[in-house]
C-alpha cells in the first residue's frame, strides 16, 4: 500500500459508523522497514452524534528513531538493543488496548519490561517522558502524571505491572502516546457543510 494515499485516507473524515478499528502502515526500502504509521478510530455507537469518539494517529520513521537511539537507548525486556521494527512491534499493545485479538499478556509485559528503564519494577512518570521522546512527541509532566493518577491505585505516583496493564487496556496509554486528531476531522466535515451561499465579509 502506498504510505503516502493511506496517510490521506486517515485525514479525511470518517462517514461510516465506526466502533473501533486499528490500522498498522509500513513502508520499506528494499527490504527495510523505514516507516511505519498507526491509526485507531474509536466512536461510541451513539445515533445522534455521529462524530462523537476519537481518531488518533501515531507516524515512526527509523530514521527518527535511530537519532533517538543514541540519546536514549532504549531496550528489550531483557536489556538487548531494539531493532526499529521490534521497537514498533512493542508499542502495539499500547496502540489496541483491549483489543485482544492483537495482542495478548505476554506482549502487555514486554512493553511493561521495556519501559521499565531503571529495571525496578515500576513504571514512572520519567521513563514514560523517555518513551514520548523517543517517538517524536512532547508532553508536560504534569500530562503524564495526571495520566499515571487514572489508575494508580496505592497512590505511590508509578505504574506496578497490574497498574500498567490497566494503563494499557483502558486505552490511557494510546491516548497519552498518539497524537488525537479528531478536532481535525470534525473542523473539516463543518467545512464541507459551509452553505454554498456563504461569503466572507
Amino acid at each position: 500500500m502506498d504510505i503516502n494515499s493511506m496517510e490521506n485516507l486517515i485525514h479525511l473524515p470518517i462517514y461510516e459508523n465506526v466502533i473501533k478499528r486499528y490500522g498498522k502502515y509500513t513502508k520499506k526500502v528494499n527490504g527495510e522497514l523505514v516507516k511505519v504509521i498507526y491509526d485507531w478510530f474509536e466512536r461510541e455507537n451513539k445515533h445522534d452524534d455521529k462524530y462523537h469518539g476519537h481518531q488518533y494517529k501515531l507516524g515512526l520513521t527509523k530514521h527518527q528513531y535511530d537519532q533517538m537511539k543514541s540519546l536514549l537507548m532504549p531496550k528489550g525486556p531483557y536489556g538487548e538493543e531494539l531493532t526499529f521494527d521490534q521497537f514498533c512491534d512493542i508499542l502495539i499493545p499500547v496502540i489496541t488496548g483491549d483489543e485482544t485479538d492483537q495482542h495478548d499478556d505476554y506482549s502487555i509485559w514486554l512493553a511493561f519490561r521495556s519501559f521499565d528503564k531503571n529495571s525496578d519494577n515500576y513504571i514512572q512518570a520519567d521513563e514514560l517522558e523517555t518513551l514520548m521522546r523517543i517517538i517524536g512527541k512532547s508532553v508536560s509532566r504534569e500530562l503524564i502524571r495526571y495520566y499515571i493518577d487514572k489508575v494508580d491505585w496505592d497512590y505511590n505516583g508509578k505504574l506496578d505491572y497490574n497498574e500498567f496493564r490497566e494503563f494499557i487496556i483502558r486505552g490511557y496509554a494510546r491516548e497519552l502516546l498518539m497524537m488525537d486528531i479528531t478536532r481535525e476531522i470534525v473542523y473539516s466535515h463543518e467545512q464541507m457543510q459551509i452553505p454554498s451561499n456563504h461569503s466572507c465579509q
